[in-house]
């Protein structure tokens, strides 16, 4: 299993947190974390590209719905980017695909946060 890197790009109403690796029950909780102690400074606003991510696990599918939950709870949002390999096969067996708003790459989700076209709360 190949370590997870976690970069954090912030802009002034969204960040773009780029996950290289693996997630799975050893990285899971330094993502979770990160996540959260993000959301706790207020970046509540979150794209998260996992066009690099390698490995999925349940642990890191059940960290990327606590996140969503929580920015839904601070009044705002969580997008994937790039979801592929196992991610989305997870995505697709658990049926929580349609939970996430995905986007194929990190300038259309750009484009959906800028056009002001972001998910609304659930």
């Amino acid at each position: 299993m190949t370590r997870l890197s976690v970069t954090v790009d912030a802009h002034p109403h969204f960040s773009v947190v780029t996950l290289i690796g693996d997630l799975d029950k050893s990285s899971a909780p330094l993502l979770e974390e990160r996540l959260a102690e993000f959301m706790r400074r207020g970046h509540v606003c979150l794209v998260v590209d996992t066009t690099e991510l390698g490995f999925c696990d349940s642990t890191g599918i059940w960290v990327l719905l606590t996140s969503l939950r929580r920015a839904y709870e601070r009044k705002g949002w969580l997008r994937l980017v790039g979801v592929h390999g196992f991610l989305g096969r997870l995505l697709d067996l658990t049926r929580l695909r349609e939970a996430f708003p995905i986007d194929s790459s990190i300038e259309e989700s750009l484009r959906e946060v800028s056009d002001g076209i972001v998910p609304v709360s659930r």
